[in-house]
């Protein structure tokens, strides 16, 4: 067994064996591992992982997402909850409060099927959407008046894989997504896509003023998304 790197999924475990056939990849925790057919050769081993990278992500969300009754997840401003409710069981509900949003799932739901996960996962993203509006365009406007930069304006966006963009003509989408992340992380984004109204482009000139817009933590917060644990299927 030996590895290759992959630029998203990190070090891809390879078993060649004799015998097989076709290449087929599994993950084991947050490993994935390859087994393929003695002779195949790198590139096809890296253009199958490009043609399932899709699939291999959801299935890697799915495997490391977990809910259970009472979690708490915290969000940017407030806090989401997972608890049950014995109305009708095919719904999932919502109670708000100022700081709190309750997600109401059927009593006896399983929560460790796959079906079940993608069904909360899709009721969270739902949940934050009144409190994206409220808190993440105020935030942006005021990053932006920091670093002395003015888009045309921010809109929000339901992505959960991109979390900003920045078009030609200087409107800056961010993702409702941010508001699963800490307040440091959504504002590493936010500076991303300011800089793109300097540089349309991730060159060395980019990646700098990015930098300077977050007072030289740039890698370091670049770290902390790539490892941070989204409680969504994305």
């Amino acid at each position: 067994m030996y590895y290759i790197e992959d630029k998203e999924f990190g070090r891809v475990y390879v078993s060649k064996r004799a015998g097989m056939r076709n290449i087929t990849m599994r993950w084991k925790g947050d490993s994935l591992y390859m087994n393929a057919p003695r002779g195949v050769r790198e590139a096809k081993l890296r253009s199958t992982l490009d043609n399932f990278r899709v699939k291999l992500r959801a299935s890697r969300d799915q495997n490391t997402v977990a809910y259970h009754i009472g979690q708490v997840i915290q969000c940017y401003g407030f806090t989401l909850t997972i608890e049950e409710h014995e109305s009708r069981r095919n719904s999932i509900m919502f109670k708000h409060s100022s700081d709190n949003v309750a997600v109401l799932v059927p009593k006896g739901l399983d929560l460790e099927e796959a079906e079940s996960k993608q069904w909360v996962s899709k009721a969270l993203k739902l949940a934050i959407k009144n409190h994206a509006q409220e808190r993440l365009i105020p935030l942006a406007q005021a990053v932006a008046e920091r670093v002395g930069v003015a888009p045309k304006r921010f809109v929000l966006g339901r992505g959960v894989r991109k979390l900003g963009h920045c078009t030609p003509g200087k409107v800056i989408q961010l993702s409702r997504s941010l508001m699963f992340l800490p307040e440091e992380l959504i504002e590493l984004t936010i500076c991303h896509e300011l800089a793109h109204l300097t540089h349309m482009n991730h060159s060395k000139q980019f990646h700098a003023l990015v930098d300077s817009y977050l007072s030289g933590r740039e890698r370091e917060l670049e770290k902390k998304l790539k490892v941070f644990k989204w409680p969504v299927v994305r």
